[in-house]
């Protein structure tokens, strides 16, 4: 068991085994309880809105074609289509 110290503003440090074990990153939530004298921090995951902006690098390839002349014909039948 580690013993921490609570800071005069309510702050700890987590040990960094503790945070290489648990997977934590900078940023990551951390859940908070008390139950029975116990307090639980529970890593919150990164949901919904929490993602990193990566996870969705190349979502959309292929979405306008595959080679350039392609993907530029799309694009301008697009934009002509806004100018109706």
């Amino acid at each position: 068991m580690t013993t921490v110290r609570v800071r005069p503003k309510h702050q700890i440090t987590l040990p960094t085994a503790i945070v290489n074990q648990a997977g934590l990153h900078p940023n990551d939530l951390l859940e908070a309880s008390y139950v029975n004298g116990v307090i639980t921090l529970v890593p919150k995951g990164r949901g919904a809105g929490e993602e990193d902006l990566m996870a969705y690098a190349g979502i959309a390839e292929g979405l306008y074609g595959k080679t350039r002349q392609e993907i530029d014909a799309n694009i301008r039948q697009l934009r002509d289509e806004w100018e109706r």
